[in-house]
């Protein structure tokens, strides 16, 4: 899905989450003591740093982030930083965030069982050695990644503002709901966000 944005930002930030579709809640299982079936779809979606979503996928549960972040990836014509959880250490991940830019940093950390100098990618043994050196704390704090906190907060405006179950049957009419969805929740975006202080 091709998401209008004002003007994209330098980042891609990137998650998924799941939204329920069909089955019963938890009240009605245990009120009437049936095995509620549930069913789930994965909505895949990735924010710049104005808490615009300029990407977005909506895929049943079986579908891995690997997968969904290459379509993400192809709605995007530039960006200069890929920010994502563990979920998207792979080759592959870093072969497609450069193909759409050659100098675009890439920050996903990568597992407690990494070992540097193994990647065809030098950013990714570069990330192996920093967390080795100096412990993963030292690492985000040096990559700035705590804005992956950004694209959880999208997730969660989202699932308080539309909700987190699809009111359509089919997964055709699933991905437009998705689509008006995340257009809607960009437009509340543009008209303004909420600026929080703290009180002393």
């Amino acid at each position: 899905m091709l998401i209008e944005t004002v003007s994209a930002g330098s980042h891609f930030i990137i998650d998924s989450t799941g939204l329920k579709i069909f089955g019963k809640d938890e009240w009605h299982q245990l009120k009437h003591g049936v095995n509620a079936k549930r069913s789930w779809r994965k909505l895949h979606i990735a924010i710049d740093e104005n808490h615009q979503i300029i990407a977005c996928d909506l895929t049943d549960n079986s579908v891995g982030d690997l997968n969904a972040a290459d379509d993400l990836l192809n709605q995007v014509e530039c960006f200069d930083t890929f920010i994502g959880d563990g979920a998207y250490d792979a080759d592959a991940v870093y072969k497609k965030t450069f193909e759409v830019n050659s100098n675009a940093s890439v920050i996903v950390p990568p597992p407690k069982n990494a070992v540097e100098g193994t990647s065809n990618y030098e950013q990714r043994n570069d990330h192996t050695q920093y967390i080795k050196d100096h412990g993963r704390i030292a690492w985000q704090k040096k990559m700035n990644y705590g804005l992956r906190s950004l694209v959880e907060l999208a997730m969660l405006r989202y699932k308080k503002i539309i909700g987190s179950k699809m009111k359509a049957r089919k997964i055709s009419q699933q991905k437009t709901e998705a689509e008006v969805s995340v257009r809607v929740l960009n437009r509340m975006t543009q008209l303004g966000m909420p600026i929080s202080v703290k009180i002393e």
